[in-house]
């Protein structure tokens, strides 16, 4: 009994594979950390990601003047004309359905400009839904055009407008979807693209008020084909 005490006295202070112990217990640590922090690095990352792409763009970076709207839907469709929001089936709430209105702005609304404001810019996701065969959707600001997007069988062409350089406008078009089913009619297939529009140089050239518009040239009536507007954002707006 005696000597299974001192083995076990002579154990403990042995330092042999201290080392290893205490490597395995800090890696533990650092792994640990890491994956806490994960997240919030990815965040800042983010943000300096929408800074750098904000700065080459030539956008400032610290505040924008004015207010901002944003709408999903999901409240109605206040202050728009020509169109109204209603649920899309495995979509949600939009405004529309967009019928054709004659390639003409149809669906509209204005927003007042802040007098401080040295641009403004509008952005939304725009859904052709079902059985496009080459039906045309533009894009209108102050009534005239800016951009178009023609769909085939669910895939988008976007167009911009040839003056733009000369308006004070810049637009950009992204794809998100194209040629598969997003809702409304399960045997059709639909496109889905984010459409952004910044309007430059309100301080050389000042205006109250920007209409945005949309306009469609759809062959079919909405049970076959139509286009629909989400998540409009708009900013540089004034406070009445």
């Amino acid at each position: 009994m005696r000597t299974n005490v001192a083995h076990f006295r002579k154990f403990l202070r042995n330092s042999r594979g201290a080392v290893t112990v205490d490597y395995v217990v800090l890696a533990a640590a650092v792994t640990a950390v890491g994956l806490y922090s994960t997240d919030i690095i990815g965040v800042g990352m983010r943000s300096l990601a929408g800074t750098v792409d904000e700065e080459l763009s030539g956008t400032s970076t610290d505040t924008v003047v004015g207010l901002q709207y944003a709408s999903g839907f999901d409240n109605g469709s206040e202050g728009w004309s020509g169109a109204t929001a209603q649920e899309m089936n495995g979509i949600g709430n939009v405004l529309g359905p967009i019928e054709n209105t004659s390639g003409l702005p149809g669906v509209s609304r204005d927003f007042a400009i802040d007098p401080n404001a040295t641009e403004a810019s509008f952005a939304f996701d725009l859904y052709a839904m079902d059985d496009f065969d080459g039906d045309t959707g533009t894009v209108f600001i102050d009534g005239q055009a800016v951009g178009s997007v023609t769909v085939d069988q669910g895939v988008p062409t976007f167009t911009a407008a040839s003056d733009l350089a000369e308006r004070g406008i810049i637009i950009r078009y992204t794809e998100i979807d194209k040629a598969v089913n997003l809702g409304g009619n399960p045997d059709r297939v639909d496109a889905m693209s984010n459409i952004s529009i910044t309007v430059k140089n309100l301080q050389e050239n000042p205006r109250e008020n920007i209409n945005f518009g949309f306009g469609s040239d759809a062959s079919a009536g909405a049970n076959n084909e139509y286009f629909a507007i989400d998540n409009f954002t708009a900013t540089g707006l004034a406070d009445y």
